[in-house]
């Protein structure tokens, strides 16, 4: 499960959480300060999240960090399949015949 990690103004400040984790993971005097915290948490715990809300409420930024299981997969799969010889094109899709 992919964890949330969003940085948010809270009165002068500013407030690092995770989801899942009842309280703050901290609070920075400077938003750089917030989001290079927050990274630097989200990065320990891929995949993850990470959102960053201006003063205005905005969503600034909202990045996914790391690959889930599942798209590590299917790039996975993709690269079992064989690439095709020069000229040769795809087998049509075979239909179910009624019989």
């Amino acid at each position: 499960m992919r964890s949330t990690y969003t940085v948010r103004p809270e009165g002068e400040r500013w407030v690092v959480t995770c989801t899942g984790v009842p309280s703050p993971l901290g609070y920075r005097d400077h938003r750089a300060a917030a989001v290079k915290f927050a990274r630097d948490a989200a990065e320990r715990d891929l995949p993850s999240r990470l959102v960053v809300i201006n003063r205005k409420g905005v969503v600034e930024s909202d990045r996914d960090l790391g690959t889930d299981q599942r798209e590590a997969d299917l790039a996975e799969l993709r690269d079992l399949e064989a690439p095709l010889p020069p000229g040769l094109a795809p087998l049509p899709e075979m239909e179910e015949e009624e019989g």
